[in-house]
């Protein structure tokens, strides 16, 4: 790798770090440096211990008590030398409120973006970079646009238009088969937002089967969130970068299979596509599914005694279920979305 190429990744290192930083939640970390064994309190369904700690940020050392519930959950245990996030309250009294996570997660994404870019080259600082601008677009525009009232479907259909042609224009650059692509994948989680519209109204669901929805529609009372539409918008988003893999595989072989031969017609040349379409449909089917389906796993064993009525009828499961069906039908018509802006581009005018 050259040196461009590794100040380059650096930069996106830090340009990233930074945008953590500055939404960074307002908690001071501190060290532990005693911490004694848990006591259990019978009557209060609770142990504590006695903890001393070290605040670097204020100079200062502390002792406190801090209390492990017995849910797994939210049990917190102070361990020596381990750092924590710890919260001030307005009364002066300090809790552990979790652990420093920060330095893995930096690390680990930062090892992902160098791994990238070593072994993908210039073209994996370019996914890279469009990865960010994607996350970007979804901190800055998309999710403050739901909390304001706009149409969360409009936005996530927007987003995937935004993500496919920044990708396809930094992968391939400004070429039918990029435009082919955008056209295709956008076209695609399209459909797949109308189609969750329709389930969501008709099974009907109401977006607030999730702990998260609920804690939102518990504090966020003065904002009027749209929790059905956010949830077609999740569907839509979930499924864009599977949709974006099957677009740009179907446009580059139309791109291939029409230089190799150009005086095939364009019903031959879509029946091409198509056929290698099938061939991709499979896969990447089984990818969004199982993708939804690892992260329902708890759930899943949550309710592995229920009967099989009972299930189908439980909004938590008919959700998943809408999720996963809806997102990889958004997948599937990707396929011939893009086939025939692929075949209309190469062939027009002839």
């Amino acid at each position: 790798m050259t040196m461009k190429k590794l100040i380059l990744s650096i930069l996106l290192c830090c340009s990233l770090t930074a945008v953590y930083a500055s939404n960074s939640f307002d908690h001071k970390i501190a060290e532990v440096i005693e911490a004694s064994e848990p006591q259990e309190q019978t009557l209060l369904g609770y142990s504590n211990q006695k903890v001393k700690l070290s605040i670097p940020e204020d100079d200062q050392i502390i002792e406190i008590e801090n209390n492990i519930p017995e849910n797994q959950a939210y049990a917190i245990r102070a361990e020596t030398g381990r750092k924590y996030l710890i919260s001030v309250e307005d009364g002066g009294e300090i809790f552990i409120t979790d652990y420093y996570r920060e330095p893995v997660i930096i690390g680990l994404i930062i090892s992902f973006m160098i791994l990238v870019v070593l072994l993908g080259g210039f073209r994996g600082f370019k996914a890279i970079l469009s990865l960010l601008l994607t996350g970007l677009a979804i901190i800055y525009v998309v999710i403050p646009g739901i909390k304001s009232g706009l149409n969360p479907i409009s936005l996530a259909v927007g987003l995937a238009a935004f993500a496919t042609a920044t990708t396809m224009l930094l992968i391939a650059g400004w070429t039918k088969k990029s435009l082919a692509a955008t056209i295709g994948t956008t076209g695609g989680v399209a459909i797949a937002g109308l189609i969750a519209m329709f389930v969501i109204d008709h099974a009907p669901l109401s977006g607030l089967a999730s702990t998260e929805a609920h804690i939102l529609l518990a504090n966020l009372k003065e904002v009027s969130l749209n929790f059905q539409g956010i949830l077609a918008a999740g569907i839509i988003i979930a499924s864009l970068g599977a949709a974006m893999d099957v677009s740009i595989s179907i446009a580059s072989a139309a791109q291939e299979i029409y230089e190799t031969n150009k005086n095939q017609g364009k019903r031959e040349l879509f029946a091409h596509c198509m056929n290698i379409g099938k061939d991709i449909m499979g896969t990447m089917v089984n990818t969004l599914i199982l993708a939804y389906t690892g992260a329902s796993i708890p759930l899943f064993l949550l309710l592995y005694n229920e009967s099989g009525l009972r299930l189908l009828n439980m909004e938590i499961i008919a959700t998943e279920l809408c999720a996963a069906v809806v997102g990889s039908i958004g997948l599937v018509l990707a396929i011939p979305v893009t086939a025939v802006v692929s075949v209309f581009l190469l062939k027009f005018k002839e």
